[in-house]
């Protein structure tokens, strides 16, 4: 649920100046579900040093 107040007003002007309100309440529906459901996945574990998520092997190597 997102709270009210400067969202709830930035929203309903993005909805009642669209050319298509109704899809544009449809879409911000959607990113809010996306949103929340990011949320819920949860975080990375923070760490001191950037550990690539890419495995080397196999990759081409530039010189």
């Amino acid at each position: 649920v997102m709270e009210l107040g400067y969202d709830a007003v930035l929203l309903n002007t993005g909805v009642a100046k669209a050319g298509d309100p109704v899809a544009m309440a449809a879409a911000f529906s959607k990113a809010v579900e996306a949103g929340r459901g990011a949320y819920c996945a949860g975080l990375l574990a923070p760490r001191d040093m950037a550990v690539p998520s890419t495995p080397v092997i196999g990759m081409a190597a530039f010189s």
